[in-house]
């Protein structure tokens, strides 16, 4: 078996929060600016070189962990690269995320690390769960059992095996299982990434829609109806821009077509 990793997870939980560098008897005592606003920690550079030390072996000593668990010897494990193309089609994509500073300078050094170390692959043009789902695609194809480690629902359209990393917890995705969660998507968006979907349907209502159904082709003519029934003539516009961005890819070439939904067709 073969772990298709999300290493952005590894990056982040290799890297402790600082303050607990500067604490005494548990405590850290911080100084304010003029505004009022807690003034960030000051550190020097060794201080700054020991903490990147301890993260690089944090994250070795997390890997081995997690592959000691799962029973995997090999891997393949992706990271944020540069650039991704969902950003070029929605500007608002993530906008919520990059208004909010990065927790931990830190952590795009330990993604640097990891591709030069050649633990992991960038993701450039993508984003790394794309990755995580290409490859499971060619281990179907070519018949390689699998199991994708991460923390993102996201990839629970993905059938087969999966590791939740913060929950250290496996759990099998039937084929129907893994449909079902990616039309939900389509109608709920993902408020995390700014992806509206359908007003006023969230998880419940999302469920609630589209559980007489099993069939692919069922559901994507209920969620054209649930599209027309709210955004009218401009169904296809709103329903193609949501389908881009929560679409994970197949393969390098594979973006959310309609021409692949039988009714999409003929309403044309």
């Amino acid at each position: 078996m073969i772990a298709l990793i999300d290493g952005d997870v590894l990056a982040y939980g290799a890297c402790k929060a600082r303050w607990q560098d500067k604490a005494e008897n548990g405590m850290v005592l911080r100084e304010l600016e003029e505004d009022g606003s807690v003034k960030p920690l000051e550190f020097t550079t060794e201080e700054d070189r020991k903490y990147l030390e301890e993260c690089w072996a944090n994250l070795q000593k997390n890997l081995e962990s997690m592959l000691e668990t799962i029973f995997c010897e090999q891997y393949l494990m992706a990271v944020k690269g540069k650039g991704n193309f969902r950003d070029d089609l929605y500007e608002d994509y993530k906008a919520n995320r990059k208004k909010r500073p990065s927790p931990n300078i830190f952590v795009p050094a330990m993604r640097e690390l990891m591709i030069m170390e050649e633990l992991a692959i960038a993701s450039d043009g993508r984003e790394a769960d794309d990755m995580l789902r290409i490859w499971a695609e060619q281990c179907r194809m070519h018949d390689i059992d699998y199991i994708v480690c991460s923390i993102d629902k996201d990839l629970k359209c993905i059938p087969g095996k999966h590791y939740i990393m913060h929950k250290d917890l496996v759990i099998d995705i039937a084929e129907e299982e893994a449909m079902r969660h990616y039309y939900e998507q389509l109608l709920k968006g993902d408020p995390t990434d700014n992806i509206p979907g359908v007003p006023r349907v969230g998880e419940v209502k999302a469920a609630k829609v589209l559980k007489p159904y099993s069939k692919e082709e069922d559901f994507q003519e209920k969620v054209i109806s649930e599209y027309i029934a709210v955004y009218g003539d401009e169904w296809r516009e709103y329903l193609l821009i949501n389908g881009k961005l929560i679409h994970l890819q197949k393969d390098i070439n594979d973006y959310f077509n309609l021409s692949e939904w039988p009714l999409a067709v003929e309403l044309l």
